[in-house]
């Protein structure tokens, strides 16, 4: 199997799995200020922003999460309808649930790449369990170049796009006054990071979005990531430790003219492996998206 079809094996067993399940259990935390994070442990994290300016939604999960989302925000928002919905990047765990909000009334936004990607998908895009269109409801309606600022139930929200990180088109959000950031897929937190080469990721580059949030983190900074626990900072740099030595271990290996192979069987990841391993980007998983990144 090549580099490439192991990548999109392994996200499109991820995506499918969650399509196969039924809508699990949505967990709440109320991180104060109107502020929420939604959790199911199958799709990206979901932040929620409550007031009297309506419910703002950052990343709607999957189609069939969507009514329990939708139930759970209105739990705590007195049954208000989202207003607007932020993607922070193009993968199908955090985009599939726009259409229900969409037909709800929601603007949906993203990094001004998503939207093209979702509807020209390339034969290694990851918009669900197979890279197929995308249309309609599902669609960002307005695209965010590089960042920008939105003021919205009494919340400054500070957006920043991180280039070729994660993706291409990642997006992290800092609501100042809340003391709270939603780190996208640019935190996979306490485990190997997917890094979508395919889809304009490098692992430079996620570092470098990992730095850029921590950098604009406190002490008591609440940090939602993309997948994983409720974090704070360290967490962040914990992250930024590991992959850097991780990069570094394979890309010697791999300066030495060693085949995949040979660096699969040298086991440079075996330091991390039994904290950072996971069942989605294992060991090997992450060891070939860091030979392929230093080789290519």
């Amino acid at each position: 199997m090549t580099l490439r079809a192991l990548a999109l094996a392994a996200a499109f067993s991820f995506i499918s799995a969650a399509h196969a399940q039924e809508a699990p259990e949505v967990e709440t935390t109320d991180l104060g200020d109107g502020v929420y994070m939604l959790a199911t442990h199958v799709a990206g994290n979901v932040a929620v922003i409550t007031g009297e300016d309506g419910v703002w939604m950052i990343d709607t999960q999957m189609a069939h999460i969507a009514p329990a989302l939708d139930e759970a925000q209105k739990a705590v928002s007195g049954g208000a309808e989202v207003r607007l919905v932020l993607n922070t990047h193009l993968h199908g765990d955090h985009v599939l649930g726009n259409e229900y909000f969409a037909e709800r009334g929601a603007l949906i936004m993203a990094h001004t790449s998503v939207r093209d990607r979702l509807k020209n998908p390339s034969a290694n895009a990851v918009t669900g369990a197979t890279p197929e269109p995308l249309s309609g409801g599902f669609l960002p309606v307005i695209g965010i170049p590089g960042g920008g600022e939105i003021i919205l139930n009494g919340h400054t929200a500070r957006i920043h796009h991180t280039p070729d990180a994660h993706t291409d088109g990642d997006l992290w959000v800092h609501f100042e006054e809340a003391d709270v950031i939603h780190a996208g897929d640019l935190l996979f937190s306490g485990m190997y990071p997917f890094i979508d080469l395919d889809n304009g990721g490098t692992v430079d580059g996620m570092i470098a979005g990992m730095q850029a949030i921590a950098g604009a983190a406190g002490p008591d900074t609440r940090i939602i990531p993309g997948h994983g626990p409720l974090s704070a900072r360290e967490d962040v740099l914990a992250s930024i430790a590991m992959l850097t030595a991780a990069r570094d271990a394979v890309a010697e290996l791999a300066a030495q003219g060693l085949s995949l192979d040979e660096v699969q069987a040298a086991n440079p990841l075996a330091p991390f492996h039994d904290e950072w391993n996971w069942r989605f980007i294992t060991s090997e998983r992450m060891t070939a998206t860091l030979y392929r990144d230093a080789t290519r």
